[in-house]
């Protein structure tokens, strides 16, 4: 607790130094990003409390399994709602109960800024994977995964709803083109004593503030495979704050490193 105390005064007290670590938040935001086509990520899902109220996103990986963060995973009953574009639109949304009984997060995790941030939720009842829109096309779907380390230094696109630079929460999904950068090159961009991992990627554009702390926390950072479909590098994890004026790299989950864990619990569950 003491040390909770001292970094959120220190959140206060020097915030322009741009020198406090912490998990990407749920109100985390998509800094200078853009309205994203509707349809354009139909794996990505918001977590909301019973009330209806967005705290965080995930990703569909099969028909009732979503991947998100582990410090998401704070709620004993929650909504698992897909298909949505505009969050006062949902007419194409599939909504699933989500319960803490049902999940699992990883077993290293420690809490707060650090690796092994990463979880799955378990659903009773699948998503429809077969239904379309009014165009024919599924607004629901999921998303593959890499087994292997994708070459780093590539580019990648970062979705969610998160707040954007005046603090307002868009109604529409928004995205983001990011640079995504390996282990070494991020550790390089970031203060001493950060908490980076080898099992973390980044993104990270030079003198931007669209760097850091973007997209909703448990939300998907993806590249394109060589057929154009997207698979997803990432889990948006922690960032440096203030979000909307940091220039350090923005940290995610890689899921490639941890292939074999989702694999494993899925099977075990």
């Amino acid at each position: 607790m003491r040390q909770l105390v001292v970094l959120l005064v220190l959140a206060v007290a020097s915030a322009s130094a741009n020198t406090i670590g912490w998990p990407g938040f749920p109100e985390g935001r998509i800094i200078n990003g853009y309205e994203a086509k509707a349809g354009e990520a139909p794996f990505i899902v918001s977590l909301q409390s019973m009330l209806n109220a967005h705290y965080c996103a995930g990703s569909l990986i099969s028909d009732r399994v979503v991947l998100t963060a582990a410090h998401c995973m704070t709620s004993k009953d929650f909504q698992v709602v897909a298909g949505a574009h505009s969050r006062s639109d949902k007419s194409t949304t599939q909504v699933r109960r989500g319960s803490s009984s049902r999940q699992t997060i990883h077993e290293k995790y420690g809490g707060g800024v650090g690796p092994y941030d990463i979880g799955l939720i378990f659903l009773e009842e699948p998503f429809d994977l077969n239904a379309l829109d009014r165009d024919g096309k599924p607004p629901v779907s999921t998303i593959s995964l890499p087994s292997y380390q994708f070459e780093a230094n590539s580019d990648g696109v970062l979705f969610g709803w998160g707040r954007d630079n005046s603090g307002s929460l868009p109604d529409k999904l928004q995205k983001l083109d990011v640079d995504i950068i390996g282990y070494n090159d991020c550790k390089a961009k970031l203060p001493l004593g950060n908490k980076l991992a080898d099992s973390n990627v980044c993104t990270f554009t030079s003198g931007k503030t669209d760097g850091a702390c973007n997209g909703d926390s448990g939300g998907p950072l993806v590249n394109r495979r060589s057929d154009g479909t997207y698979q997803q590098v990432g889990i948006v994890s922690w960032g440096y704050t203030p979000c909307a004026s940091t220039k350090y790299p923005s940290v995610y989950t890689s899921t490639a490193s941890y292939f074999g864990w989702i694999n494993d619990n899925i099977k075990n569950f």
